[in-house]
């Protein structure tokens, strides 16, 4: 829908500090899983090779399975500080290979909770630079939900990673409705297109009235006095979660 890719356009425009087309540069999708879905098999066929960080989200395997590639992952692990850390030559051994056609990275990271650092994605960014095979799959549907002082930093917005990069965003997570299963991608228009036509494919069209909902939300969710404390809707889901944390912990 025109209103929803405008809007997203306009936002993401923002916060990746780039110009974007609402019709080339925008893909709005079946939920945030749908865009993994299509971009892993947009990129990859049979016996390539799709990595990303582990522990990982599970249906990253079910992705690139269901393309015919193969996953491997990257471990994260624990270092004396309580901080998950990765082995960059590791990742660079891996995304050199030339079979290796999608890097799928994720930040906030789920399952661990990690928020990479603009220096460790920078990290990333000067191994991708030598790896213009690689398609980089950036999961970063918790965005908004970063605390203890730790702030997201988009992925497309360090180095040249741009031009690599397929963002993908959740309205459902977003907005605490995973059901209405609304999501978009966001990158350049020569990535975005291959990504859209397998899209059009798979589910073709979906639930109009939770595009408008959610056209008409992106604003307000960031908007100021949402509740008493005066926090924005997405900062009161924050201190919400910060809450529950620490009731079990």
């Amino acid at each position: 829908m025109a209103p929803l890719v405008n809007k997203i356009a306009e936002v993401y425009g923002a916060r990746l500090g780039k110009t974007i087309d609402p019709m080339k540069d925008v893909l709005v999708t079946l939920g945030a899983n749908a865009a993994l879905s299509s971009y892993v098999n947009a990129f990859s066929n049979a016996n390539d090779q799709v990595v990303a960080f582990e522990p990982m989200f599970p249906m990253y395997i079910d992705h690139g399975e269901f393309s015919g590639g193969n996953i491997k992952g990257i471990p994260l692990a624990l270092d004396a500080n309580g901080i998950w850390q990765f082995d960059p030559a590791v990742l660079r051994a891996e995304l050199s290979k030339p079979e290796t056609k999608v890097f799928i990275f994720n930040t906030p990271h789920n399952p661990t909770g990690k928020v990479f650092t603009v220096a460790e994605m920078q990290a990333i960014s000067d191994i991708l630079d030598d790896c213009p095979h690689v398609l980089v799959l950036s999961d970063e549907v918790y965005e908004f939900l970063t605390f203890d002082g730790l702030t997201h930093t988009p992925f497309a917005t360090v180095g040249n990673n741009w031009n690599r990069t397929i963002s993908a965003y959740s309205g459902g997570k977003l907005m605490n409705a995973t059901g209405w299963k609304i999501g978009w991608a966001v990158g350049p228009a020569k990535l975005i297109r291959n990504g859209a036509i397998v899209a059009n494919s798979v589910y073709y069209c979906f639930n109009t009235p939770g595009q408008v909902a959610m056209a008409n939300s992106l604003d307000a969710c960031t908007a100021a006095n949402y509740n008493e404390a005066g926090e924005t809707f997405v900062q009161s889901t924050a201190t919400m979660f910060v809450q529950n944390r620490d009731s079990i912990t």
